[in-house]
This record gives structure tokens, C-alpha cells and sequence, in this order.
């Protein structure tokens, strides 16, 4: 069963079929997911959010849904793709999410999680180089980069580390 984080604003929660909305504005947006494969059909996206609900049941871990207020804003958590080098911390925010610091209290909720659940001393995340409002995030969270690495896409990049015993439980 897919644990419930709380923030002071924030609910981390499984995702569902009824997150499949915000999966597909997200993904139709082709300058907000082109980090992410984007932009994809409706359909595409579907797969997408059937990915993220398959990682909780294969693994045991994954990414949680951000909510706020009751509405899902994007997305949260610990994945780990077959082929990748690691536990990776990932996160996608709708593009009206985004500045508010809601990627910032998601990943610390989730990093507290994975330390204190997983047993997670340190947690990966890696993106591409042009995306420094990735690189912002992860700097702020305590990342450091540790290596370099081509993955199965093709795709060079730097590989930060995060430490998970400074994130408040």
C-alpha cells in the first residue's frame, strides 16, 4: 500500500485514474515536458501515469501524487527504471505549480520518506544539462554532483547526489 505524506500545504498520495487529467495537460505541454518525453497525446500520457501506478507494484516505491487543496499539481518520488544507474529522486510540476516552492517541500517530504522508509542514505536525481531549473532544485536540496554517465536514451548526464540525514522527519 502506497504510504500518505503530509506537508504543511501538501498531500503526497498514490497515483490514480484520476490523476489522468493533470498527466494529460502536463504532457500536452510541450515546453513544460520536453524534459519529461513530452509533448505526448492523451493516450501517451496514460501510459505514463500507468508506468508510475506499475513502479509502486512492482518495486515497492515510487512517485507520489502532489496535491493541493484536493487538486493534483503533478508529480513526486523515488523511481527506479529498469536500466537506470539508481534510486532517483524525480518530480514534475504543472506549469501554474511552478515558483510556488512546491517542488522544494514535495522533494523534502519525499527525501525524509525515503530515508526514513527505505533506509536511503543518499538519493540520486539526474536531468539534462539545459535544465537548470533542476539543477536550482537540486543544489537547494543539498546535491552535489558525483559523476557522469551516458543512460540507455543516450542521453550524458550528470549524475548529483543527495543526502537524506539533513531533511527534517
Amino acid at each position: 500500500m502506497t504510504p500518505v505524506l503530509t506537508t504543511g500545504r501538501l498531500i503526497l498520495r498514490a497515483p490514480n485514474a484520476e490523476d489522468l487529467d493533470a498527466y494529460a495537460r502536463f504532457f500536452a505541454d510541450a515546453e513544460a515536458s520536453h524534459f519529461y518525453g513530452g509533448p505526448l497525446r492523451r493516450d501517451q500520457a496514460y501510459g505514463v501515469l500507468c508506468r508510475d501506478i506499475g513502479h509502486w507494484v512492482l518495486k515497492g516505491f515510487g512517485k507520489f501524487t502532489i496535491t493541493c487543496n484536493s487538486e493534483a499539481l503533478g508529480g513526486c518520488g523515488i523511481v527506479h527504471p529498469e536500466g537506470w544507474p539508481g534510486h532517483e529522486l524525480t518530480w514534475w510540476l504543472l506549469p501554474e505549480a511552478r515558483g510556488t516552492g512546491i517542488a522544494q517541500e514535495a522533494s523534502r517530504a519525499v527525501l525524509a520518506w525515503a530515508r526514513d522508509r527505505l533506509g536511503r542514505k543518499v538519493v540520486e536525481t539526474h536531468f539534462r544539462d539545459e535544465n537548470i531549473a533542476a539543477r536550482r532544485l537540486t543544489e537547494a536540496l543539498g546535491g552535489a554532483k558525483t559523476r557522469r554517465e551516458t543512460f540507455p536514451d543516450g542521453i550524458a548526464r550528470d549524475i548529483y547526489a543527495i543526502p537524506t540525514a539533513e531533511v527534517p522527519a
